[in-house]
């Protein structure tokens, strides 16, 4: 089998131009994008790992904490991806969901489209299911 590509942001960019997907450069090794609920970023780490990490827009009220370390809890128990999270701020407890691969080795172009199609599907089906299954507990902050 022959040496397979290297995974760099340009292919990722290749990606979301191909799904008519917006999105800005970060960085040489990071973008951001994003839909109406979550934003995304893709970061190259040495075309070793590639990340999507995403942080969801809604906001938990004050004291929902323990339910979502339940759920969360739940999810990446007996869930595959993403892997989910949250953390506090600015008073609100917030919610990631993140998938990686590792790409030492490099992909093809339909690797690195099967990664990432399943990543942006998985983290929006995860925050489509967060928000049903918590429906009053989350707000929506104006500023997004």
């Amino acid at each position: 089998m022959s040496a397979q590509p290297k995974v760099t942001i340009p292919r990722v960019e290749s990606w979301l131009t191909s799904n008519e997907l917006e999105y800005e450069l970060d960085s040489d090794t990071s973008l951001l994008t994003g839909f109406g609920n979550c934003s995304i970023n893709v970061v190259d780490f040495d075309h070793n790992l590639l990340v999507v990490f995403s942080t969801w827009r809604g906001e938990f009220a004050a004291g929902a904490e323990t339910a979502l370390a339940d759920y969360i809890n739940e999810h990446n128990g007996s869930t595959y991806a993403p892997h989910a999270a949250f953390f506090n701020s600015d008073g609100v407890a917030r919610l990631r969901g993140d998938m990686l691969a590792f790409t030492a080795e490099g992909m093809s172009d339909a690797q690195l489209g099967g990664f990432l199609d399943a990543a942006f599907t998985a983290i929006l089906s995860f925050y489509d299911a967060v928000e049903k299954d918590f429906p009053d507990l989350v707000t929506w902050s104006e500023e997004d």
